[in-house]
């Protein structure tokens, strides 16, 4: 039997006023994605974006804090929205929502930090080839200072 399939188009925003559901909605209906795709490439994308915005590098505080702010927002909204009746007004899903959207910021924030750390620890500390390798290209370098 084929599957029944929903048109973006068919979707209309309440009358008077923003509605957050609808655009999400659409949104996902356009990208033939579900809801935790989103949240994952969200999260992603405010990150990145606040990053640029603020000139700081992805996993810098403050672009995380960005993405902490907006996902909490989002997921107050769907609680309390009483425009649809969706799956989305119970904790338990805005737990699942914001678990998504925060882990990929999350690893970023700390991985990232550590790497930069442990490249700059090995930038500082040459290794034993590194060394051989510039003593054999200063070999030509005169060492004796006295008189020739």
């Amino acid at each position: 039997m084929p599957q029944a399939r929903l048109d973006p188009s068919a979707i209309h925003p309440q009358a008077a006023h923003f509605d957050w559901i609808y655009y999400k909605s659409w949104l996902s209906l356009w990208l033939h994605a579900p809801d935790d795709v989103l949240h994952i490439h969200a999260g992603l994308l405010i990150l990145v974006v606040s990053a640029w915005v603020l000139r700081r590098p992805p996993w810098d505080w403050r672009p995380y804090i960005i993405v902490v702010a907006i996902e909490s927002a989002n997921e107050l909204y769907d609680v309390f929205q009483t425009a649809y009746v969706t799956d989305e007004g119970n904790w338990a899903s805005a737990w699942h929502d914001f678990w998504l959207t925060m882990l990929w910021p999350t690893v970023i924030l700390v991985a990232f930090r550590w790497l930069v750390r442990r490249g700059e620890r090995r930038a500082l500390v040459p290794d034993a080839s590194t060394v051989e390798q510039r003593l054999g290209e200063d070999a030509d370098v005169r060492t004796d200072i006295g008189p020739a």
